[in-house]
Formats: C-alpha cells, structure tokens, sequence
C-alpha cells in the first residue's frame, strides 16, 4: 500500500490540508490552532466500484426466441450456458494473472505456474479496512 498523502493550499487566514488516511479536511490558522476540522466517511462501496480489483463479471444474453430453441434443442441447456460463461470469464481472469517458469536443475523438470489472486467481497472490503488502518 502506499504511504499517506497530505495535500495543502495555503489560505489567507492559515492553511488547508487534506489526509487522505484519515479522510480529514484541517483549515489551521496562522498560528497553528486548527479552526476547523472535518471528517469524510469512507464510502466503501463507491471505492469498490471505481477499483475493478478481482471482481469479474461476464454477462451472456439470449434473446427469448433464441432461449426457447435452445431449450428444444439441448435439454441441458443451463449447462451450456454455464460453458459460455465460464469461457467468457476465464478469458477475463487470465487478463490479472501473472505467469511466472522455475526449472528444477536436480529433477530437470521445468514448472510453469500461473496466479491470480482471488477475494470474495467481504475478505476484499476486510483487507481494505486493516489496510487502512495500519
């Protein structure tokens, strides 16, 4: 994570600084004092929408006419849609993955491994909170 930022403008009457840890708006007079101090709430869910992060979504659309055939003609029409998906979204995720190649010179075998991370949203919305504390 990265460190703290404090942003400030200096005014007539002291200086305005913004701490984007704390979320706080300070306006300090001259001498010091802070005459005014507000805090912004961090709105989770506003953060969670501007930062794609590992969320994934793949949206298949058939049309009613084209649903109803497909019910004729594939009994198990569910799972081909669930294929579908799961091709969709695997192109997704291969997109955030990192690939990395070791070689093992005793065994003489080469490793090709490939990583994403994966959260659910609460263990997302949870990592963000501790970072922010820290």
């Amino acid at each position: 994570m990265s460190d703290a930022v404090t942003t400030s403008i200096t005014l007539p009457v002291g200086t305005m600084s913004y701490d984007t840890t704390a979320s706080t708006i300070s306006v300090s007079s001259g001498t010091g004092n802070t005459v005014l101090g507000i805090n912004i709430p961090f709105d989770m869910d506003n953060f969670l929408d501007e930062h794609s992060f590992n969320k994934f979504t793949v949206d298949h659309k058939v049309q009613e006419h084209e649903l109803m055939k497909l019910k004729e003609a594939v009994p198990t029409y569910v799972d081909e849609i669930k294929e579908n998906l799961s091709k969709n979204l695997s192109r997704d995720i291969i997109k955030k993955a990192t690939f990395t190649k070791k070689h093992d010179k005793d065994a003489d075998v080469h490793h090709f491994l490939g990583r994403v991370w994966i959260f659910t949203e609460d263990e997302l919305k949870n990592l963000i909170k501790e970072a922010r504390n820290v």
